[in-house]
């Protein structure tokens, strides 16, 4: 079974830059697993890494798709995979997308999904409500229905799509060996310290032009509906862009949205089965790497 090591934690904790200090000491290369890095133009709100900050390190899954178009956890295994496979190295997947992880260990078993079959279900539910959904789903397959929580529009539309496919949810396996042998390390920093850093770096990225930037957007691709769109930090600039709030809430909000996303992220790697916590605190990310790099030596001996 093929190995990786996989780098993650919240946003603002240093993964990027312990990623490469890590491929430096296996000769290897670096997986991106974050969900908005992974679209073009959108540089200083994703705090997406520099080629400097590369340091002659490859990286992956960076910058390969248009903010206009939807990218899914399925299409992100299935490229990722790819990459993992040929590496000769022991990649390194680095990242704070915690279902991207997932995807990667236990990939999905119903597949992809036809977007504009989506957006009509999004649309029915808009006018008939999300109890119209369960409906239609209840009559595709009634034991989803009786399990699904009915009240998450995501997973009673995902459950439709499923059926709808000829398949059944209900009659996955769920979650069984993972594909890939992974150890993956959650790295934390103190919580006021960590609410500091993000304090900073969303300061320093409206310095650096993130205003500039969303500006930019917007006049290549409109106000798309996507997820890009959506991203914290995209926007509350675009409500700001539209006169619906000042610069400064604007500011404020993004640095109150990415506390709370920071919240969810700690929960949700809480919940993986293959982690380890590492704090941060007082370490650089060469000591880091260096440890991290010495667990498989030590474990491989």
């Amino acid at each position: 079974m093929k190995t990786f090591i996989g780098i993650t934690g919240t946003t603002s904790v240093g993964k990027s830059k312990v990623a490469v200090e890590l491929a430096k000491l296996l000769k290897s290369e670096v997986i991106s697993a974050d969900s908005m890095q992974i679209y073009k133009g959108m540089d200083i709100g994703t705090a997406k890494i520099t080629l400097q900050e590369m340091d002659g390190i490859k990286h992956h899954m960076i910058d390969i798709v248009e903010p206009c178009v939807n990218y899914s956890s399925y299409l992100y295994q299935q490229e990722a995979s790819k990459i993992i496979d040929r590496i000769m190295s022991i990649p390194i997947v680095a990242g704070g997308t915690g279902f991207y992880f997932d995807s990667l260990l236990y990939p999905p078993e119903f597949g992809h999904y036809d977007e504009n079959r989506r957006q009509e279900l999004k649309q029915y539910a808009n006018t008939y409500g999300i109890e119209a959904l369960g409906v239609l789903l209840k009559n595709l397959d009634a034991e989803t229905y009786n399990n699904v929580d009915l009240n998450n529009e995501k997973r009673v539309i995902r459950a439709i799509e499923i059926a709808e496919s000829g398949k059944k949810k209900s009659q996955g396996n769920g979650k069984s060996n993972p594909k890939y042998n992974c150890k993956l390390f959650v790295l934390q920093r103190n919580r006021s310290d960590l609410y500091a850093q993000i304090d900073t770096r969303v300061n320093n990225m409206i310095a650096c032009g993130l205003v500039e930037e969303v500006k930019a957007l917007i006049n290549k691709y409109g106000k798309a509906e996507t997820t890009a769109f959506s991203a914290i930090g995209y926007k509350e600039l675009i409500e700001f862009l539209q006169n619906r709030i000042s610069l400064q809430e604007a500011v404020e909000k993004i640095k109150l949205n990415t506390r709370h996303y920071a919240k969810r992220q700690i929960t949700y790697f809480k919940k993986m089965n293959v982690t380890q916590f590492i704090d941060v605190d007082n370490k650089t990310p060469q000591d880091i790497a260096e440890y991290i790099y010495d667990y498989f030596v030590t474990a491989d001996n």
